[in-house]
């Protein structure tokens, strides 16, 4: 029982730590020793990356001399670059670190652009306006109407929806996301994601209540008033991805193709909430 509860506390302190998602060895691993590769790609295309990089770092001031090495120099200058634009610090230049070297952070209400500034905006428009969030044509003015499309990106892709274009979104623009399908979000991303959030949570908890009112199975017989309905179809949201998990009808079918059947898991809960609830107490007891 001592070692079970050491075990608990033990997990939970280590979830609630400081401990990176993605420890520098293992971006390493991934970055040098799995490229990303396209057509035509040579050791060349390195090393030219590798001379880019440094000429942009001097440039910035982070370092002195060109060598076309990625030495312990070149290194440190990247650790100094994420420092001061509050990326992870680990001397890989990935993704996030890429984009913030070449693109500008951008919102509204900044005066006096400089001409890369305005050249990114209207990189970033002529992006939106591809995607079909932005109506207007590019002019090169972050504008209310550009603030507004960004936002509407930020929340299709899961992105803080702050209308602040940094690394992370520009990253996310250039292409390091799938493609989505627009007909079925193009009116939901409107909405904040608070309340998508909430809306799907109302739906969820609905859909286990028309189960436990309707359900077929002999026995049933409801005998719970209206709040402990509510009250017990909201405990059973906890259980429901743990079925989806276990049950392969329910883990491997698109949910993207039939989007009404995404709550079908709910309204199963729903129709044995009895035999589940029974099967808890007697784990637990």
């Amino acid at each position: 029982m001592i070692n079970r509860i050491t075990q608990s506390l033990s997990l939970l302190l280590s979830f609630r730590g400081k401990k990176p998602y993605f420890p520098g060895e293992k971006q390493v691993f991934l970055f040098t020793k799995r490229p990303i590769l396209y057509y035509d790609f040579t050791p060349k295309n390195v090393k030219d990356a590798i001379n880019e990089l440094q000429l942009i770092l001097q440039e910035k001031g982070f370092l002195k001399n060109v060598t076309g090495e990625f030495d312990l120099d070149t290194e440190e200058a990247v650790k100094e670059f994420q420092i001061k634009n509050h990326l992870y610090v680990d001397g890989i230049v990935g993704a996030l670190t890429w984009a913030c070297l070449f693109y500008p952070k951008l919102y509204s209400g900044v005066r006096d652009l400089l001409p890369e500034e305005q050249n990114a905006i209207k990189e970033l428009q002529i992006i939106l306006k591809k995607e079909e969030f932005l109506k207007k044509e590019p002019n090169g003015i972050f504008d209310y109407h550009t603030e507004k499309a960004v936002k509407r990106f930020q929340r299709v892709y899961g992105l803080k929806d702050d209308g602040v274009v940094g690394a992370a979104t520009w990253a996310v623009l250039l292409g390091m996301r799938q493609k989505i399908h627009t007909t079925s979000t193009k009116f939901l991303f409107l909405l904040p994601l608070e309340v998508l959030f909430l809306w799907n949570q109302l739906l969820i908890i609905a859909s286990i209540t028309l189960g436990i009112y309707h359900s077929p199975l002999p026995g049933n017989a409801l005998r719970l008033n209206q709040a402990e309905v509510l009250a017990t179809a909201y405990g059973l949201t906890c259980i429901v991805p743990f079925l989806i998990d276990f049950l392969p009808p329910l883990k491997y079918y698109d949910r993207n193709a039939l989007p009404l059947f995404r709550y079908a898991p709910y309204v199963l809960t729903g129709i044995f909430w009895k035999p589940i609830i029974n099967f808890f107490g007697n784990l637990f007891n």
